[in-house]
């Protein structure tokens, strides 16, 4: 009978762990496929840390945890192993225990603790981006230059999407529409085009190209970008404005259609939907609504710069009709439905803009 009782402990103990086990690494943990070959897991969330396990790249993993750039992975003896954030893409990147956000105040307090009372560590300047590794109520918990923590509210910061970046290595590589080589060639990418992860199956990568195109490489011509620095955390330069205009710039030239959005032919909305899209900020769909979005705020035309969207009236309704994005030095790069019915840079100084310009709002 004693052993019995004994046994049925046993089982009731196991049980609850098993309970616990799944709980923790079921209900809240996160899947992620690695998308790098014989990734190190480490015993410590840093890189001088005891490697403790290897993944094979396409490998799923169990996310459970989040360090600064690393990602905490359940381990098949019940512990946590880490790995470097940019070698795993979650499965659903909108459950990402670390993402990446764009500032859209100019200058924005970060604070000890997320509430508005707390101290006052450090400003970040407006269209940085920032590393969150928390959420709290309205806050975003925020990995700062120094390895320590710090907080901002959540309503001068936009989410982008926390693709990891990449390079391809081959020439003229197709990129198919489907996993597989009998798989239709959407377009062929030349070598060194930067390109950005969103998943990887069977031996091929599922990509984005700069013009926003997705179709899937095979994996012996992708090069993760492991030590990319254009991510940046609290308090480094971002460079998006140059990455917004450099990416309008390459449409220039492409048609002028009334509700087209990309990639060949664009109204003027639709066009910077199109390029905004480009660095994972979502905008509305027509001009008017672009003006007033919550996720950016009004600038004055003084304080324009790089990547801020500029609108017109154009059509002499008093409304906003016309969107563009500023360049510089009183240049914007716009869709336009005059004369030239295309892509094209124009000036403020130009007397028809001048006139008919009604306000900007910056998104990062």
């Amino acid at each position: 009978m004693k052993f019995i009782k004994y046994v049925f402990v046993i089982m009731v103990i196991l049980l609850c762990n098993l309970f616990i086990f799944s709980f923790v690494y079921g209900e809240e943990s996160m899947k992620g496929v690695v998308i790098a070959n014989d990734v190190n897991v480490r015993e410590e969330p840093k890189i001088e840390s005891a490697v403790v396990n290897t993944l094979k790249l396409g490998e799923y993993i169990s996310a459970v945890d989040n360090s600064g750039e690393w990602v905490g992975v359940a381990l098949n003896d019940g512990k946590i192993g880490w790995v470097n954030n940019k070698l795993i893409v979650m499965v659903d990147y909108e459950k990402d225990l670390i993402k990446k956000g764009i500032v859209k105040a100019n200058c924005l307090n970060v604070r000890q603790e997320p509430n508005g009372d707390a101290n006052i560590i450090q400003k970040i300047e407006g269209g940085l981006e920032v590393t969150i590794t928390k959420e709290n109520e309205g806050w975003y918990g925020l990995l700062l230059d120094n390895e320590k923590e710090g907080w901002v509210s959540s309503e001068f910061v936009t989410i982008k999407n926390n693709y990891k970046k990449a390079k391809i290595t081959g020439n003229n590589v197709n990129m198919r529409a489907n996993p597989s080589d009998t798989g239709e060639i959407v377009k062929t990418i030349g070598a060194d085009s930067d390109i950005l992860i969103k998943d990887f199956q069977d031996s091929w990568y599922h990509i984005i190209t700069a013009d926003q195109q997705e179709g899937w490489i095979y994996k012996d011509y992708v090069k993760i970008l492991l030590n990319d620095q254009s991510t940046s955390r609290g308090g480094s330069r971002s460079s998006l404005g140059v990455e917004v205009i450099n990416f309008a710039k390459q449409q220039l030239g492409k048609r002028y259609v009334y509700g087209s959005n990309g990639p060949n032919t664009f109204d003027c909305s639709g066009f910077t939907s199109y390029v905004y899209k480009n660095i994972g900020i979502k905008l509305p769909r027509v001009s008017r609504d672009q003006a007033k979005a919550q996720n950016g705020v009004k600038v004055s035309k003084d304080d324009l710069r790089a990547g801020d969207l500029v609108f017109f009236n154009s059509n002499g309704s008093g409304q906003v009709s016309h969107a563009g994005i500023y360049i510089d030095n009183g240049q914007f790069i716009h869709a336009s439905s005059g004369s030239a019915m295309s892509v094209i840079i124009s000036s403020f100084n130009d007397g028809h803009y001048n006139k008919r310009y009604v306000t900007a709002r910056r998104f990062f």
